[in-house]
């Protein structure tokens, strides 16, 4: 039993004592976090978190290369460019279901099959295409003297 002082606190180890219950300290990013680091031993995380969220070392492809000249960096490429790590990575995760979209390929899509009364306009020279010399406003490089201009 560990020599306690009258406040019941545990005196330190002794140097050359077996220390063989302690890890290994683990190697650290730039940041202090530990490689392989999971967001549950950090965080109070959601049950149902997939595996993905709980393990921020498997998503790879953050600045593999360098950056471009610091004149044409942008602070959401700066943002953008670091690796996700166990203070950014989300604690909770709640999917959608698939229920809407199943049903729609099961009957497909609604269509509506009214009548259409609307007269469709021309969007390329207003109302009609008919495009006179005299129409100052109107006149379009597609002149056409003997009728509607078509383009």
């Amino acid at each position: 039993m560990p020599a306690t002082d009258q406040n019941g606190v545990s005196a330190p180890k002794e140097e050359g004592a077996n220390n063989d219950s302690i890890a290994p300290p683990r190697e650290v990013d730039e940041l202090g976090i530990p490689k392989g680091a999971r967001t549950s031993e950090f965080y109070r995380v959601h049950e149902k978190l997939p595996a993905r969220f709980d393990n921020p070392d498997w998503f790879q492809g953050y600045r593999s290369k360098p950056g471009p000249h610091p004149q044409y960096r942008t602070s959401n490429g700066d943002y953008g460019g670091r690796n996700p790590n166990v203070h950014t990575m989300q604690t909770q995760f709640h999917g959608r279901s698939q229920k809407f979209s199943q049903h729609l390929g099961v009957c497909g899509m609604y269509r509506n099959h009214s009548f259409n009364t609307y007269v469709e306009k021309s969007k390329v020279n207003g109302v009609d295409n008919l495009i006179t010399m005299e129409e100052k406003n109107n006149f379009h490089r597609s002149y056409n003297p003997n009728g509607p201009a078509m383009l």
